[in-house]
């Protein structure tokens, strides 16, 4: 974890991350790189996947560290007349903030391809969709920042 320096998060760190509508759970096997599960809901869309996260240490500086992502999720919806399920994946560029040695905030924005079909009627929808996150999160435990 950062402490001020540039650094990018450390081989061993894990962290919660609370965002809107969710929480994911983010380890760090290596320095820099940082494999998450994340879930989100509301109004009966319920999206859960992974992500892969690398920092490059070069561009690390004070308490900013960019970052790119890579995603995968699942999708499932259910409304008044119709449910089903998709699959999309989105790459995203972003910047995490740490204010303190075991907190930050992070946003990112990307593309999202995503692709769903209504169980009911068989139709389906897919396109490109451009998407912001933010995020708060808190470190814990890990190795050495």
């Amino acid at each position: 974890m950062p402490a001020g320096g540039a650094q990018v998060p450390a081989a061993g760190s894990f962290n919660l991350d609370i965002n809107y509508p969710g929480a994911a759970v983010r380890y760090f096997p290596a320095s820099g790189r940082g494999l998450e599960l994340f879930g989100q809901g509301q109004d009966k869309i319920f999206t859960g996947g992974f992500r892969y996260y690398y920092y490059p240490a070069g561009l690390a500086g004070g308490a900013l560290c960019p970052y790119l992502a890579a995603e995968a999720a699942v999708i499932g919806f259910k409304g008044r007349y119709s449910r089903g399920t998709g699959a999309g994946g989105g790459l995203y560029g972003g910047v995490e903030y740490f204010p303190g040695r075991r907190v930050s905030v992070q946003t990112d924005m990307g593309a999202f391809y995503l692709s769903i079909k209504d169980k009911n009627t068989s139709l389906g929808e897919s396109g490109l969709e451009f998407v912001i996150n933010l995020g708060f999160n808190l470190y814990f435990s890990g190795g050495k920042p």
